[in-house]
């Protein structure tokens, strides 16, 4: 902290005072194609962050222009986005700007994704028209536009996630990176942090496994949520983030709503599974305020023919913008109300067992922006980000149980006594409701200054999170309690008790140029520090993390351009893991079931345990990168090569649980009386069991190259290509010795519990390729895309894998290590992780093709059809998989959809 303070207090009254170069005041004039003002256009400037929004009649100023190169960004809703560079001493001091409607009509259209070479960091930008384009139902159709992901046809009947620079290798791994995954919304981050929606169940299941509903709980946030038609642009920081950006290790997805003055527009989106109606408006009232609604809905099922599964989404964003202060100041204000249901019908006469289930989320969103620009002040700029999020999360799942008759335990703290006996077959109900709260806030402070010939941006700010869910929690009647076996018990619990979790931050970031033999040198060099702690029922310290970021380019030619950076980033475990609740088990220590039911008697011991997350902390990726980017005749290209180590990241394990028990017998038979037992227990015994527990051992290890290069228009076919593409290297791996979770079970009464190596997982690689062929034809208002995408390599296998026991838990919780020769002995084999040769093997599948191929049409501006296919040629070769000799169909189904769009 002292180090902390020190930085502060140097950026805040010792920089400033440093005497600032000549500068000079640069008039702005945006106008339209028509050649009328464009109220209310936000032009930036780059590298200082300052900003204006132009008066009625188009017209604005910067009061202060420093020398050096500078960029200058103009943007209005419904408008092509302008860029305009100036080299050193050319800033001129007034400048008209043009902005062109957005039209299929004009002679260039982005429909894929640009890699960001403005700043430091590798991150791709997907702006307005590539959005459209896509045909998207959710945020997540938009994200396979990046370099390394592979097309998907538009889904939303599971929950969303993604995987940034990771190749799928096994549920927990992927869980930890999909948890480690931002996404920043209006400069808010959406939090999953408080989503306890899980369900407590051993039975045939591994630890952590999913509840019978839908629910994201233990990941990352579900991206279907997120309608894509009010996105203005989409930045994914697939490399090391600003010190700004915290709370996550794989990659953020900072995503901009529309709001202000912009054209009504209405589209109607359908395909074989889903029906999406979308559309919003913007107005101005006078010169400062304009408000603006966007409105979604959106039906889907897996199959039409389906009636039974359903998800549905409704949303409504109501935006409010003012500029004040001539200009200097902005305020953002959006409100969104949503609700989002997946479902399971009853189909009675179907299923016997009467599974049903059903996940609804309301959702509370109020999200604030607050933008003040100092001229020749103590600042450039203050900026304050406000969000508060409310959701209403019930979740409930039933199914007709077949069992044996056995007890129906009803203590909750350690008990030995009398419980009824349970029905052999019943209907259980269990609900899970859930009111989480987040709310964030950051205020940050910028200032650009000269310190001899070296220009500096300084920005300095501080974050606030809190994450609370208060809702009623996993409620049934402990009569019908949902299915369990091997003596684990369950009892409802209240979200009452589970504490909030807080996250205090602060960062400090350095941007600054040198000159080296007359060459750019670009530095970003930054410090985040991360405190977390849990408040309310239970108070305590969690830790903190010191993350240094640096990144660095050099200009090596005025065409290329090489960049470097090292950085680590920290994301804290959510509340499901950090109380994860107390688990239960119920002993039977005597049961007499009689004919006459006035004579059975069943007693039962219960022990109630509470996991040690005392130790559970933070997880780290560490990440460096090395990037080439630039020009190679009028061909662009950005090559980034990175490794990235994540350490410490939380699943829930199975752990070992040594039970006593006491056993009773009967010193009378009394009739239509109960026995009468002994009044202590005769002989004691003691079982191997299990309950599931987090900890902090999950271990990544992601490297690779990925590319991305952007070839000029052929003028003669109309035709532009972007080929992008990625090798990417996984590997997964438990970072600590583990218990086979299958041997307690099945071994209930062997004398040891084996443990095994650290180092386990799977290793998985995967290079594709996607060719986009665009063809634009602006005076039809046409463009026509087609990708051809190929997977060259997919590799999967398990490693790490060794049967030999590293250590032994006996009857009396003693641990005793052997050696690899002790492990072989006769009385030690029966205990091996046996498995088969074939499971160890590797799979190595062939490559494989796909085509896909998308249409826009405008009939008139901003008015038209819009249409896809995806897997063209209906391309789905069988392999057989040598694991389990199964034939897999790969590659997309055939899915095709339509939209119709109009503006006015």
């Amino acid at each position: 902290m002292r180090l902390l303070t020190l930085l502060v207090f140097t950026t805040l009254f010792v920089l400033p005072r440093i005497g600032q170069a000549q500068e000079h005041a640069l008039r702005i004039r945006v106008l339209d194609p028509s050649g009328s003002a464009l109220p209310g256009a936000i032009v930036q400037l780059e590298p200082s962050g300052a900003y204006l929004l132009t008066n009625q009649e188009g017209n604005g100023i910067f009061q202060a222009i420093g020398p050096g190169a500078l960029r200058l960004r103009a943007q209005m809703m419904g408008f092509e986005t302008l860029d305009t560079l100036f080299a050193e001493g050319q800033t001129p001091t007034a400048l008209t700007l043009t902005l062109k409607s957005r039209s299929l009509e004009l002679q260039e259209v982005t429909v894929t994704a640009k890699e960001n070479t403005s700043g430091l960091g590798t991150s791709s930008l997907i702006e307005r028209e590539a959005i459209a384009h896509v045909q998207p139902n959710s945020l997540r159709d938009v994200l396979q536009l990046i370099p390394g992901q592979l097309a998907i046809n538009p889904s939303v009947n599971t929950p969303q996630q993604i995987l940034i620079r990771q190749v799928s290798t096994n549920g927990a791994g992927n869980a930890v990176a999909q948890m480690g995954t931002a996404i920043v919304m209006d400069g808010s981050p959406l939090s999953n942090d408080a989503n306890l929606q899980a369900n407590v169940n051993i039975l045939n299941s591994s630890p952590g496994a999913p509840a019978p509903f839908q629910s994201v709980a233990n990941q990352g946030f579900d991206l279907r949520q997120i309608p894509a038609d009010q996105i203005e642009s989409v930045e994914v920081l697939r490399g090391i983030g600003s010190a700004r950006h915290g709370n996550f290790t794989a990659g953020a997805v900072l995503v901009q709503t529309r709001i202000g003055d912009f054209k009504p527009n209405l589209t109607l989106r359908a395909n074989p599974n889903a029906l999406q109606l979308s559309g919003g408006a913007g107005y101005r009232l006078g010169e400062r305020h304009a408000i603006s609604a966007d409105v979604d809905a959106m039906d889907s099922r897996p199959d039409p023919r389906d009636v039974f599964n359903r998800f549905f989404r409704r949303q409504a964003t109501l935006g409010h913008q003012y500029s004040g202060l001539a200009g200097d100041l902005l305020i953002r204000n959006r409100l969104t109300l949503g609700n989002s249901t997946a479902s399971r019908a009853l189909q009675a006469d179907q299923d016997p067992s009467q599974r049903s289930w059903e996940s609804e989320d309301r959702l509370f969103r109020w999200n604030a922006q607050l933008i003040m620009q100092g001229n020749n002040t103590w600042y450039d700029r203050l900026e304050g980000t406000f969000a508060l999020t409310r959701n209403a999360q019930n979740s409930f799942f039933t199914e007709f149980i077949t069992t044996n008759v056995g007890p129906r335990p009803t203590f909750f703290t350690d008990t030995t006594g009398v419980v009824p006996f349970g029905p052999a077959r019943y209907l259980n109900i269990t609900t899970v409701e859930g009111n989480p709260l987040n709310y964030y806030h950051r205020l940050e402070w910028t200032k650009s200054l000269r310190l001899g010939n070296v220009a500096h941006k300084l920005v300095l700010g501080s974050e606030l999170r809190h994450d609370v869910n208060r809702g009623a929690g996993r409620q049934f009647d402990l009569e019908t309690p949902p299915r369990q076996n091997f003596s684990a018990g369950d009892r409802p619990r209240t979200f009452d008790e589970v504490p909030a979790l807080n996250q205090v931050s602060a960062y400090l970031e350095d941007r600054f140029l040198l000159r080296l033999g007359g060459k750019i040198w670009s530095w970003q060099a930054g410090l985040r520090m991360d405190h977390y702690f849990l408040s309310g029922p239970e108070q305590r310290v969690i830790g903190t993390d010191w993350q240094p970021r640096l990144q660095t380019a050099l200009a090596l030619h005025p065409k290329h351009r090489l960049r470097a950076g090292y950085g680590v980033h920290a994301k804290v475990p959510g509340l499901n893991f950090l109380s994860p609740g107390p688990r239960f088990i119920d002993l039977i220590n005597f049961n007499f079931f009689a004919p006459d039911p006035d004579e059975r008697l069943l007693v039962v011991t219960t022990r109630r345990i509470e996991p040690d997350v005392r130790e559970l902390r933070s997880f780290l990726s560490r990440k460096g990168e090395l990037s080439m980017e630039g020009e190679l005749g009028s061909m662009r290209y950005t090559v980034n090569a990175f490794i990235e180590r994540t350490s410490g990241g939380p699943s829930f394990v199975r752990q070992p649980f040594i039970a006593a028990r006491g056993l009773f017998e009967v010193e009378a038979l009394r009739p239509g009386q109960p026995p009468l037992l002994s009044e202590s227990p005769t002989r004691f015994d003691t079982l191997f069991l299990a309950f599931d527990a987090p900890v902090n051992n999950r271990g990544l290890v992601n490297q690779g190259v990925e590319f991305a290069l952007d070839f000029p228009e052929w003028k003669v076919l109309k035709t532009a290509l972007s080929v992008n593409g990625a090798y990417i290297r996984t590997k997964s791996t438990v970072e600590g010795e583990e218990i086979n979770p299958n041997f307690i079970f099945r071994h209930v009464n062997a004398p040891f519990i084996p443990f095994f190596q650290a180092g386990q997982g799977n290793l998985g690689r995967q290079f594709n390729t996607s060719f986009r062929f665009i063809h634009r034809f602006p005076q039809a208002g046409l463009v026509l895309s087609s990708l051809v995408q190929v997977v060259w390599v997919q590799e999967d296998q398990v490693i790490g894998f060794d049967p030999l026991p590293t250590a032994f838990l006996n009857r009396r919780g003693e641990v005793f290590r052997v050696s690899p020769e002790e492990a072989q002995l006769p009385e030690f084999v029966p205990f091996h992780n046996l498995t088969s040769p074939e499971q160890l093997l590797p799979v190595r599948r062939p490559p494989l093709t796909l085509v896909n191929f998308r249409m826009n049409k405008e009939f008139q501006a901003g008015r038209g059809f819009a249409f896809f296919v995806n897997n063209l040629f209906n391309h789905r070769p069988l392999f057989q998989d040598p694991r389990n000799v199964a034939f897999v169909q790969r590659n997309l189904s055939l899915f095709f959809g339509a939209e119709v769009f109009y503006r006015l």
